[in-house]
């Protein structure tokens, strides 16, 4: 009977840390500026300019601003929001994240 209580507190506890584990991660569209992600301010208006474009050739109703906005804040980001990730496309990414924000 002991040893089922030991291993009821010790999912418990795993069970807490997984779930602080994941509200510490921050989600891959927050940030704000370009000062996040340590572009200059012309490199970022050329990825906005450049996902506004996208965004208007598509014939979806989406905000093109707030779309461009995020696909640009997720695509210029030098360092990926989880620490020791890689993305695979982070153009693909950015976009698919902002089509779903906006």
């Amino acid at each position: 009977m002991q040893y089922n209580f030991r291993i009821l507190f010790f999912m418990i506890i795993a069970g807490a840390v997984v779930v602080l584990g994941v509200f510490q991660l921050p989600p891959l569209t927050s940030g704000g500026n370009s000062g996040s992600s340590g572009l200059n301010e012309a490199e970022f208006n050329a990825a906005l300019g450049e996902e506004l474009a996208f965004c208007r050739k598509q014939p979806d109703a989406v905000n093109c601003r707030c779309f461009a906005n995020k696909s640009a804040i997720i695509r210029t980001h030098r360092q990926p929001k989880v620490p020791g990730a890689l993305y695979v496309d982070k153009e693909e990414l950015a976009r698919e994240q902002a089509s779903q924000g906006c």
